[in-house]
């Protein structure tokens, strides 16, 4: 890497760096104060009990670019601080808005469709932040870029297409999760709840789009997605997958009974599924020494490979990575319920 291309890669880093600390306004509508660092999943009830140490393994690029690093895509140790975090509310708001499920005593239930939609308003905040994040880099990268590639401002405009596309399908999810939080009409999306009887310290949020042979549904103003939140909390596995009964939601409904499926080898598939789809998951220290390393770099090759497959089936899987941590914690009574 040549002087020129180092200069780049590190002025593209510090346009990463200032995006994140713009201050666009808190993500509450009609609400222009300064955002705090807010997190997904909340630090004290979720996170501090899989990670004695204050670190988890976090799959997200730790910078959009490493000079040292081509590979950015890995599981790395990240302090609790900084896991799920981003800039989208005030102060005020992400105390009093959040509050149900966030309790200083007491448990959450998350069974109940307003603790759904308040963590599912936090993840799809979250992934409109980094949208307009990463569209800033993209900006950066076609007007100042030292390629030499014919093809690359092309493959950058195209990017940044996809971005803004994806942003409009993001907002009308907001839309529809801001009508739950601030206004008690739940009608606009449905909940998918899960309770498994046994601890995984798995932590994913992100909404999943899936589209099939046709291409992208255009019948309506927004495209199908599936919002995803996946955490342990209090010796169970919660998970919770939002989505819109306009749609078939054919994917969500075909993985939906492999969760509660007695072998271990189709539930980590299910799992595994969900990794593949999405960009933000983290694990447990407890878990992450469980994985075999050869197949951890198994499932890392294949996601390089599949990062941008949105079809109903990615090939080449892993599904076996969640296997043997998952047949020591699966209740023999699992069988029987």
């Amino acid at each position: 890497m040549d002087k020129t291309q180092r200069k780049f890669l590190a002025d593209l880093q510090s346009i990463y760096n200032q995006s994140k600390s713009v201050n666009r306004g808190c993500m509450c509508p009609h609400c222009k104060s300064k955002p705090i660092f807010s997190h997904v999943f909340t630090r004290n009830i979720i996170l501090k009990p899989i990670c004695p140490d204050s670190k988890i393994y976090l799959f997200e690029p730790q910078n959009l670019v490493n000079i040292e690093k081509d590979d950015m895509l890995h599981y790395s140790p990240r302090g609790l601080k900084e896991a799920f975090g981003f800039n989208g509310f005030c102060s005020f708001h992400d105390n009093s808005v959040f509050a149900d499920i966030e309790p200083k005593h007491g448990v959450v239930d998350w069974s109940n469709i307003r603790s759904q939609y308040l963590l599912s308003y936090r993840s799809i905040c979250r992934e409109a932040f980094v949208n307009r994040v990463t569209r800033d880099v993209i900006w950066h990268q076609i007007n100042c870029s030292v390629s030499n590639d014919p093809n690359y401002q092309i493959r950058n405009l195209s990017i940044l297409v996809n971005l803004d596309t994806t942003f409009d399908n993001i907002v009308a999810y907001q839309e529809f999760l801001e009508k739950g939080v601030f206004s008690k009409d739940y009608s606009e999306l449905k909940f998918h709840y899960i309770e498994l009887p046994f601890q995984l310290d798995l932590c994913i949020s992100s909404p999943i789009n899936v589209v099939d042979d046709r291409g992208p549904c255009f019948k309506f103003s927004f495209q199908e997605t599936n919002l995803v939140n996946v955490f342990p909390y209090l010796g169970k596995t919660i998970i919770i997958m939002g989505y819109s009964d306009k749609f078939e939601n054919k994917w969500m409904n075909n993985i939906i009974p492999m969760f509660k499926s007695p072998y271990p080898h189709i539930v980590s598939t299910a799992f595994v599924e969900l990794l593949y789809r999405t960009e933000l998951n983290a694990i447990g220290p407890n878990l992450y020494n469980q994985l075999e390393p050869d197949m951890l770099e198994a499932f890392y090759s294949t996601y390089r490979l599949e990062a941008s497959n949105y079809s109903y089936n990615i090939e080449n899987q892993i599904p076996c990575l969640f296997y043997k941590p998952l047949k020591s914690i699966m209740p023999d009574t699992w069988k029987t319920l």
